[in-house]
């Protein structure tokens, strides 16, 4: 496993050891959700990006219906 450093103001770092606090943890659980964060905006850019496919809102829903009932999902 690597090993980071993280900086912190020393007021901050105090009250973290303080309250026992699993910084790793917390660190690694903060950084996978501004990661995932990221990867889902550059997926909503690249979506907003393309091109309108003529596709209606109805058209959609009733191919929707179609697979459902195919597939046998609710």
């Amino acid at each position: 496993m690597a090993r980071l450093n993280v900086y912190l103001p020393d007021d901050l770092a105090e009250e973290a050891r303080a309250s026992d606090l699993n910084v790793s943890q917390l660190t690694q659980q903060a950084l996978r959700q501004e990661l995932d964060r990221r990867k889902a905006e550059t997926w909503l850019d690249r979506v907003r990006r393309r091109r309108y496919a003529g596709v209606t809102h109805d058209h959609a829903m009733e191919a929707l219906d179609a697979a459902r009932e195919e597939f046998g999902a609710t």
